[in-house]
């Protein structure tokens, strides 16, 4: 199991730039609240269970793309996770750019026979969640991982989101700039969060522990067909990415809302506001939905 350092003793570092700075123990808080939405744990404790997250996904029979397949499994599987001894060191290789270990892992494939072998970590989802956010009484499987994109440059770094309906793939969303791949040592995290508003925002955010460490938070309204990026930001260097207005139908009327700032819980804070079908605001935002602001 990957070791995540301790934050009390990021406490004493002295002496980093403002895009090293983890020294406030105002981040503590945070810290404890982060893990214990994240399901990082699960990706390097034993016995967890871990999903693919790509169809036709490869099971080797060692931790090398030339070993022998002994299974392929559908997106969304799960597998569960053999985990290396702590003094173990962790095989990892480079495909499409992206630097992952390989997960030692068992299960039974679908035609029902057992294996055991390396899925790469590529395939493997960094977060997941189940969650019905199209209101249809069936939860909807999300999960967070490394984008389908071949990486060309070293800050070309893309993850994705993925909602799978009935155990197929019914959309994905590329989430620019955030880095959930093993190199990065991040902990991802996703999450769906329910609004006082009534709508439905999706996080998919990073935490890194260290020297080089930072709380990047990206969030998506889902209108119910689509993701919006309607924030995205690095919290320690106060660096914005994307902070974009969306429109929520609720019934009969439309709100205009906006991130406004993160509450107490650290749950992200809406500003809404009535508006008229015809406002020109309301233009403006359908006009910049579902575009990706450049990083």
């Amino acid at each position: 199991m990957r070791i995540i350092p301790i934050l009390s003793a990021l406490l004493s570092i002295a002496g980093l730039s403002a895009q090293e700075r983890f020294i406030s123990s105002d981040f503590s808080a945070f810290y404890d609240w982060y893990h214990r939405q994240s399901q990082v744990a699960q990706l390097y404790e034993s016995q967890t269970e871990l999903f693919t997250f790509n169809n036709n996904t490869k099971v080797f029979n060692g931790p090398c793309r030339n070993a022998e397949i002994t299974a392929q499994l559908p997106i969304g599987y799960g597998v569960i996770n053999i985990a290396y001894n702590d003094d173990y060191y962790l095989p990892e290789d480079e495909i499409n750019g992206y630097g992952d270990i390989w997960y030692h892992v068992r299960g039974e494939d679908p035609e029902g026979c057992l294996f055991t072998g390396y899925i790469w970590g590529g395939d493997i989802a960094k977060g997941w969640r189940r969650a019905d956010i199209t209101g249809d009484g069936r939860p909807e499987f999300l999960m967070l991982g490394i984008s389908s994109k071949t990486r060309r440059e070293p800050t070309d770094i893309n993850a994705e989101i993925r909602i799978l309906q009935g155990g197929r793939l019914a959309y994905q969303r590329t989430v620019p700039g955030l880095c959930v791949f093993e190199d990065c040592a991040s902990s991802p995290l996703l999450q769906t969060i329910e609004t006082p508003q009534g709508f439905t925002i999706i996080e998919a955010s990073t935490m890194t522990v260290g020297c080089w460490a930072g709380i990047e938070r990206s969030f998506f309204y889902w209108d119910g067909a689509n993701l919006q990026r309607v924030y995205h930001a690095e919290y320690t260097t106060e660096q914005e990415f994307a902070n974009e207005s969306f429109i929520f139908n609720a019934g009969a009327h439309a709100q205009l809302c906006r991130y406004s700032h993160e509450g107490k819980d650290f749950t992200p804070v809406w500003e809404c506001e009535e508006i008229k079908v015809d406002d020109s605001r309301a233009s403006v935002a359908l006009a910049t939905a579902g575009v990706t602001t450049a990083r």
